[in-house]
């Protein structure tokens, strides 16, 4: 074995991404059999507060995580810059559910729009800033142009079925009273456009940028962005659509929006290893 091949798999042996992703995967797996049983009749209501509360931490605790590595990455650096961008979406997303829970949990109240719709749809506005940041990054290694133009393509298409699918037929058509005004109709409509032109979208745009990069340790990062971006557009797009069609909404729905961030963590972990200086 070469001297080349020892340091290598010794570096890799001693990689800080490991542990941290298995907890993080481990807290949240835990949290599925909880959410489950706050379907059931009979769930007592610690056990369903408890259940909630822990899904609630751990959205803020995966925002933690995302800001921490960007910090640590360092400001001074656009990559620094990239993964703040895309933890303070997440922030935005963690922050909503906190208001959420306390609308629900602690004052049984189910309002609509409210202060948690405006952190929600903010997580989109970050979330593009964060992906723009990294493709324009790479703009000097790769050819960036064309993916940029896929991606606007995405969008219109994507806008043009959440029209016709969405828009048109329910939002749209409903009055300012059914969506609780203005600001109501404002988001419900920004939700459905923001997963496709302000999440999917970007999404594609950049996933098609990190392709010419290969298997390297500057792609890894962004390929799991890409997934959790694709798992929380489809996710929100059903919820949405669920809601207004009146077809149901089901607890796996949590679990996605879960999932999500937590490949947004996990690849913030990616991140700070591929830059760490060895």
């Amino acid at each position: 074995m070469s001297e080349t091949t020892s340091v290598i798999q010794a570096r890799a042996s001693r990689s800080p991404v490991t542990i941290p992703a298995i907890v993080l995967v481990v807290l949240s797996a835990l949290y599925v059999p909880l959410r489950a049983t706050m379907e059931s009749p009979t769930v007592s209501d610690a056990l369903y507060n408890g259940a909630y509360l822990y899904g609630t931490a751990l959205q803020i605790m995966l925002a933690l995580v995302i800001v921490a590595v960007a910090i640590t990455i360092g400001m001074k650096q656009s990559v620094g810059r990239q993964w703040l961008l895309l933890g303070l979406g997440v922030t935005m997303y963690a922050i909503g559910d906190i208001c959420w829970t306390l609308f629900d949990l602690f004052l049984e109240i189910d309002p609509y729009p409210s202060i948690a719709d405006a952190f929600y749809v903010a997580e989109y506005a970050f979330f593009l800033a964060a992906l723009l940041l990294a493709i324009r990054a790479y703009s000097g290694l790769v050819e960036t142009k064309r993916p940029l133009i896929a991606g606007v393509l995405v969008a219109a298409v994507g806008f043009g079925v959440v029209y016709a699918v969405l828009l048109q037929p329910y939002i749209l058509s409903a009055s300012l009273e059914e969506l609780g005004g203005t600001w109501g109709k404002i988001v419900s409509i920004l939700y459905p456009v923001g997963d496709v032109v302000l999440m999917l979208a970007p999404a594609v745009a950049l996933a098609l940028v990190v392709r010419q990069l290969g298997a390297g340790r500057l792609a890894r990062p962004w390929w799991v962005v890409v997934a959790g971006a694709l798992v929380f557009a489809l996710i929100d797009s059903f919820f949405v659509y669920a809601e207004w069609a009146g077809t149901g909404l089901t607890w796996w729905m949590d679990i996605g929006y879960l999932t999500a961030n937590l490949l947004f963590a996990i690849a913030a972990l990616v991140a700070k290893d591929a830059y760490r200086i060895t």
